[in-house]
Formats: C-alpha cells, sequence, structure tokens
C-alpha cells in the first residue's frame, strides 16, 4: 500500500502546556506525533466484498472451530465485507501513541482535552479528509456519526469505503476497528428464555409460603437463601439490573417496593441508554429485578433475594440478544452510568452475545476498575450454539459468570457451561425442565416460572447483596472469598461449572465471622 504522507502519515500538534487532572493517564506526547502509522502496512481489500452468505460463513465457521469469535482475529477484508451489511456501523476504539494496553486505565481517561482529544479529532479529520477526496456531495461529521462517546475513547461511525478501513487499521492509535452490527443473516433464533415470559400453570409444589404472606420459590432453600434471611437482608447495598425493560404495571418494583418486610428506606429507581424509557412489556427485565431484590410481600407474590437492597434498573437493550449494534453500546453506555455511581455496588446482567464485542468489553473494564461486582449470565441456549460456552459479557475477566442447574447439580436443559463459570444455581427441576425458579410477572401478583442461566445470575447477584450488607466495609474481593469458600466444589473448581452452588447463609456467616 502506498504510505500516507504529509497529513496522514504524522499529525502533529504543538506540545500541551496544560496537564490533565489525574497527571498518571495520559503523559504528554514528547514527539508532537498524534497520530502514528504501524510498522507494517496492511494493503487496502482487493476485489468484492465477502457475500453476506461467505461471510456468515466464515464468522460461524470461526465460532464452531475455536468456541469463540473475536473481530481481531478476521482479516482486514473480513471486517471490511462485515460493514457491508445490517446498518454498516464501525466502532473505532482508539489511544494515543505509545499508549499500550489502556484497559485497567480506561476509566480515568480524559477524552475531552489533551492528547486523547487530539487523537480524537486527528481522526475525525483523516476520515472525512478521504471520504471527501471520492464523495459527489460535501461529507460532514453528522453524515456519519452514530456516537462521539464522551467518557471512553470510542468513536461510532458509519462507514463502508475500503480506502479509510485500510487507513485506519494501519494506525497504531486504534485499538480495534469492530463492525459493531454485523449479525448472521440467516441466525434468528432469540434466546429461549426472553421477553415472552411462561404460561405454564405454576405448581403447588415449587414454593412456600413465609411472613407477611410472601412466596418463597423452591431452589432457594437448596442454596439456604431463607437460613441466611436470618443474618442478612440486604440493607444499605443497591444492585443495578441491566436489562431489555421493566413493567410499568408491576407495582411491587413500584409504589409497593418498600411492601411487607421490605419496608423502610429502600429505593427502587429506573434509567434507560437505549430508548425513550426503562419500560417495555418485556417480561425479562421484570424477572430479574424481581429475583434479586424484589420485596417479601404481604400480596401472596414471590420475593427477591436480597428484599431489602435498593435496585437501580438500567433499560439497555430491546431483547436479552445483543444481536444490534444500539445494543451493545446501550449496554456499554449502562456500565458507564453504574460506574459512575458510587452508590451501586453489584451489576447483574443476564444478557449476551456469543460473539466477543470490544465495545461490551470496553463497558466491563469501565465499571469492573470503578469497584463493581459484575455477575453476567453464561448464556441460554440459541438453537444454533446450544453446544457453545460461555457467551459475552460473562466471558470476560471482569464479569462472573453464571449458569444454571438441576436439582441434581447437571446443567439445566437450555444453560451454556464452560471454564469461565464461577457459580451455578439450582433453578431446574429435575423431571420437568419447565419448572423452574419463580418470580414476578409484568403486573399482578401471581408467580411465573423463569430459567436459564438468566435467573441464576439475578439469584447470584441477590446473595452477594446480602454478604456484603452483612459486612458493609468489606471489599469486593472479600466478598467473592466469602461466597467461593462456602459453595459447592470449593477448593477445586469443576471444568464447566465453577466452584458449583452458591451456599447464601455459610457466605454470609463467614462473612460476619472473618469480617
Amino acid at each position: 500500500m502506498k504510505k500516507l504522507i504529509l497529513l496522514f502519515s504524522c499529525i502533529t500538534l504543538t506540545f500541551y502546556s496544560c496537564r490533565h487532572d489525574n497527571e498518571d493517564i495520559t503523559p504528554q506526547s514528547t514527539t508532537g506525533i498524534i497520530l502514528k502509522q504501524k510498522a507494517i502496512l496492511q494493503s487496502v481489500p482487493s476485489g468484492n466484498a465477502l457475500t453476506n452468505s461467505a461471510l456468515d460463513e466464515l464468522v460461524i465457521g470461526t465460532l464452531e472451530e475455536k468456541n469463540d469469535f473475536k473481530w481481531e482475529w478476521m482479516d482486514l477484508k473480513t471486517v471490511w465485507s462485515a460493514l457491508q451489511y445490517n446498518d454498516h456501523t464501525l466502532a473505532i476504539g482508539y489511544k494515543t501513541v505509545n499508549a499500550g494496553d489502556i484497559s485497567k486505565i480506561i476509566h480515568k481517561i480524559n477524552v475531552k482535552s489533551g492528547d486523547y482529544k487530539a487523537v480524537h479529532d486527528a481522526l475525525i479529520n483523516l476520515i472525512l479528509t478521504e471520504l471527501n477526496k471520492t464523495a459527489k456531495t460535501p461529507i460532514q461529521l453528522s453524515d456519519i456519526l452514530v456516537e462521539d462517546d464522551q467518557v471512553m475513547p470510542i468513536l461510532t461511525l458509519r462507514i463502508t469505503d475500503k480506502n479509510v478501513i485500510t487507513q485506519l487499521a494501519n494506525l497504531e492509535n486504534v485499538r480495534y476497528l469492530e463492525p459493531l452490527g454485523y449479525w448472521p443473516a440467516n441466525v434468528v433464533d432469540k434466546s429461549s428464555s426472553g421477553c415472552g415470559g411462561s404460561t405454564n400453570t405454576v405448581n403447588v409444589a415449587d414454593y412456600t409460603t413465609t411472613t407477611p404472606s410472601a412466596l418463597v420459590p423452591w431452589n432457594y432453600s437448596l442454596i439456604n437463601v431463607p437460613t441466611a434471611w436470618t443474618l442478612s437482608q440486604g440493607q444499605n447495598i443497591t444492585i443495578s439490573v441491566i436489562d431489555a425493560g421493566i413493567s410499568s404495571s408491576q407495582t411491587l418494583l413500584g409504589t409497593q417496593f418498600t411492601d411487607g418486610l421490605s419496608a423502610g428506606t429502600r429505593t427502587i429507581t429506573t434509567d434507560f441508554t437505549t430508548g425513550t424509557s426503562a419500560y417495555t412489556s418485556c417480561t425479562h427485565g421484570t424477572s430479574m429485578c424481581g429475583l434479586a431484590a424484589g420485596p417479601r410481600n404481604t400480596q401472596n407474590s414471590t420475593s427477591g433475594v436480597a428484599y431489602q437492597s435498593n435496585l437501580h434498573f438500567i433499560r439497555a437493550c430491546d431483547d436479552v440478544v445483543l444481536d444490534a449494534s444500539s445494543e451493545k453500546t446501550g449496554v456499554k453506555n449502562a456500565l458507564i452510568k453504574v460506574g459512575n455511581r458510587t452508590d451501586i455496588r453489584i451489576v447483574s446482567m443476564s444478557i449476551g452475545t456469543p460473539f466477543s464485542s470490544s465495545v461490551l468489553l470496553d463497558g466491563v473494564n469501565y465499571a469492573y476498575n470503578n469497584g463493581k461486582l459484575i455477575f453476567a449470565a453464561a448464556g441460554t441456549s440459541y438453537s444454533w450454539t446450544s453446544w457453545w460456552g460461555v457467551i459475552y459479557p460473562a466471558a470476560y475477566t471482569g464479569c462472573i459468570a453464571v449458569t444454571g442447574v438441576k436439582e441434581n447439580y447437571s446443567t439445566c436443559s437450555d444453560c451454556h457451561d464452560g471454564s469461565q463459570v464461577v457459580f451455578t444455581i439450582p433453578m431446574e427441576r429435575n423431571s420437568n425442565s419447565s419448572r423452574n425458579t419463580l418470580s414476578l410477572m409484568p403486573s399482578g401478583v401471581n408467580a411465573s416460572y423463569i430459567g436459564g442461566s438468566s435467573c441464576a445470575t439475578s439469584t447470584t447477584a441477590g446473595i452477594a447483596a446480602l454478604v456484603w450488607s452483612a459486612r458493609p466495609l468489606m471489599t469486593r474481593d472479600q466478598v467473592m472469598i466469602c461466597m467461593k469458600n462456602t459453595s459447592q466444589y470449593y477448593p477445586t473448581k469443576n471444568s464447566s461449572r465453577g466452584y458449583g452452588n452458591v451456599n447464601a447463609s455459610a457466605a454470609v456467616a463467614y462473612a460476619i465471622a472473618n469480617y
């Protein structure tokens, strides 16, 4: 490829005299170089882009071969080809020259001034200059801009031009190029535990009643939640559930959030990073909130695990499968929001995708670096990935991957497992895969079955709140020690189910005794 010169080979700015507030994060450039090419350059992809079917075959084939998929494994032609389909959205992760791996400091970077602002502006200038070389009418940033992240170094644009994509790929400043909206054209399945909810009649053997007329799902006793309640109820801990929407008609997650033994000063708040409201008809977010922190009520409805904890819900996606670019961006932005809130300690995400996303990873790193304890669902089967392991974001090291098991400890009928799993929760009857744990419906007090690794994740988040509430001065790592050291398989991890079932009462007692 012809080397870029003048503007694109080396864009320089005057040495900055001002310093960032966090001086250890973005040291001043000693060379004045803002954009720098890599030593070895890639050529512009030749020929036509891959057809949609050929691209899908390559992506799914890689997933099957490696049990994983990352865009960084793909050549430039594949990346460029992926941008020809779906919504043409390209996420550009950037950094300063010679910054190295910024994952551990991404929460401290200031993208609005200094060197990062210079890189940001230079990238936009490069892109627009190149696009306008062949444009019939002038192209402005507003014509291609999807999102200009104001917190993390990410630019999201609609770009299909292979020359521009090649120039970006050849810069040391570019951390990743991700076709954010790509999804295989022949894959239309959603998770079997999505927004539809269960219509099965609840078996009376699948719950008991406790004071003051609340229902206790059958599986709570298998992980000793009722016993843990005698020691801790989750007071003064805030759980954030990031999901696909919450029902405005469920009063137990509204005006009756402090009903019964949940009375007091605890709060429920909502937010959204996709759509125009936190509220939708999707049952999934309602069920997850109900399991994590629903009230121990007087309504003859199910109780959540941490029934005295605060709850903050964020709608970040349209359903549990993160297939759209807006959903990945929405989850990333939700993680930024929880990362910036000092009151939130625990995050529960029962959503995901089988394809690794650098945008999602940036979000996870941001929240994790800000001290959040993040639980994520290992996955609930698609018809085409029922054989596959832990999905994203659960597979990232900043998340605690959780999956569901049957009463006999075998993996549930449609739950994923794998080496990244840390904890399990029994949530499926041995004899009937449709008899799962129980949670709130979009409205009313009747209980509803909810299965998959989703419910295991929100249940575990609730248990973590019980543990942390028992000793509020504990660190995140100490909470994890309490949960790991008292779990089913400790100290030896199972190859696909981690430390196994959490023991709520033992974990709480361990916290009280040791911290």
